[in-house]
C-alpha cells in the first residue's frame, strides 16, 4: 500500500513538475483590468470591478463576474485579487510554454506571494490532461506546491495522464 501511495504522490508532483514554473516575468508586469463598471474606495485601497471582468498580467488571464483588487498601504506591491463567478477562470503560461488553467466560483490571487486559492467547485488542469478537482485548491505557483481538499459531500479527484501522453 505504501508503494502505491508513493507512486501516486510522485505522479501528483509531476502535475506541477520542475518544468512547470510560472512564467517568471509575470510578477514584473503591470495588471490590466477591463470591466463594465468599477468603483474605487480610496480609504480602503480597494477597487471593485463588475460585469464581464477581464484581467491580464503578463501571461496570467483571469475572467470573472466581479473582481475586487485590494492594495494594502505601504511601499511594496502586495495586490490581493479576489474574483467571483460561475465560475471565475484563471490561466497562466508556464516557463516551459505549457498552460495551467483553473476555475472555481471564488478565486484569490496574491500577486506578491505568487499564491492562488480556488474555492467552491475548484478545478486545476495542466496542459497534457492532468487534473485536480476539489472544494478547495491552493497552489503556491513559484514553489509548485498544491493542496486539494474536499468537504463532507465531495472527495478530491485527480486524473493523471500517462507520461507518454504528457510529452506530446
Amino acid at each position: 500500500m505504501n508503494q502505491l501511495l508513493n507512486k501516486i504522490y510522485a505522479l501528483l508532483l509531476n502535475l506541477v513538475s520542475n518544468n512547470a514554473l510560472a512564467l517568471s516575468s509575470d510578477a514584473e508586469q503591470p495588471i490590466y483590468i477591463d470591466s463594465d463598471t468599477q468603483s474605487l474606495d480610496m480609504k480602503a485601497n480597494t477597487v471593485i470591478f463588475t460585469g464581464n471582468v477581464y484581467l491580464r498580467q503578463g501571461s496570467i488571464r483571469l475572467h470573472a463576474d466581479k473582481v475586487i483588487v485590494t492594495r494594502p498601504s505601504g511601499n511594496e506591491a502586495r495586490e490581493i485579487i479576489d474574483a467571483y463567478g460561475n465560475p471565475a477562470t484563471f490561466s497562466q503560461t508556464l516557463d516551459d510554454g505549457k498552460k495551467i488553467n483553473g476555475k472555481a466560483n471564488d478565486l484569490q490571487y496574491e500577486v506578491a506571494k505568487n499564491f492562488l486559492k480556488m474555492h467552491n467547485h475548484a478545478v486545476l488542469i495542466q496542459e497534457g490532461g492532468n487534473k485536480v478537482e476539489g472544494q478547495l485548491i491552493t497552489y503556491q505557483i513559484d514553489k509548485q506546491q498544491l493542496i486539494a481538499e474536499s468537504d463532507l459531500n465531495t472527495r478530491v479527484t485527480t486524473i493523471l495522464q500517462p507520461q507518454i501522453k504528457q510529452k506530446n
